[in-house]
């Protein structure tokens, strides 16, 4: 995949948005930003820089992607297979349902997702600053165009069920948070997850938690 790096950006989602939207990228293709000024996050909030930190979204064509995998859960497929390379590469990170990264009980990082024309635009961001990131000693990311090729050259090798039965088993990491819902708050304990990535709880299934 052709990886293109910035140094300031306000947000490598919003920019892939746009180029896609104007139809000036027609071609898989990766945006990375050493700043971001004005990133999206959880619930629409912004993501903006920290000191150190890896900022990245791509386009992956829909007709690409496993024919097994709900596209309602694509940020479980991607982040997963992130997580995994980071896991491979020494971190302890793991993926928090449905797109949060995190170590132990401290968010690190997330993933978003959106579909525009013909593409899945996923974006992702960490934070490696901090002391609790084990990649940092381990220089796992020292060379963004390497670690991220070394990404992007695995993706096509997963299935949904592939993806499913590992992140199945570590499920379990979510029980000790809650999440709000309308007015409820619900802890991760009352909930079943469900083969295509959705969760099911009191007999509603849900695929986002927002």
């Amino acid at each position: 995949m052709e990886i293109k790096i910035f140094n300031t950006l306000p947000s490598t989602q919003k920019y892939l948005i746009n180029e896609v939207k104007s139809n000036n990228i027609d071609n898989e293709i990766c945006i990375v930003a050493s700043h971001q000024s004005n990133g999206i996050g959880s619930r629409g909030n912004s993501w903006n820089s920290v000191d150190k930190g890896l900022y990245f979204s791509f386009l992956k064509k829909v007709d690409t992607l496993p024919n097994d995998l709900k596209l309602e859960s694509i940020s479980i497929f991607f982040g997963f297979i992130f997580k995994e390379i980071l896991v491979a590469n020494g971190s302890k990170v793991w993926l928090k349902y449905p797109n949060d990264l995190y170590i132990d009980n401290n968010k690190i990082g997330g993933i978003i997702c959106n579909i525009i024309n013909s593409f899945v635009v996923c974006g992702i961001g960490l934070n490696i600053e901090s002391k609790m990131f084990h990649c940092i000693e381990n220089n796992i990311i020292d060379d963004v165009n390497i670690f991220l090729q070394s990404y992007f050259n695995v993706i096509h090798e997963y299935t949904w069920n592939d993806i499913f039965n590992k992140y199945r088993l570590e499920f379990s990491r979510n029980y000790n948070f809650s999440f709000h819902y309308h007015n409820e708050l619900i802890s991760f304990k009352d909930v079943k997850l469900l083969y295509d990535g959705s969760v099911e709880v009191n007999g509603r299934v849900l695929y986002s938690l927002r």
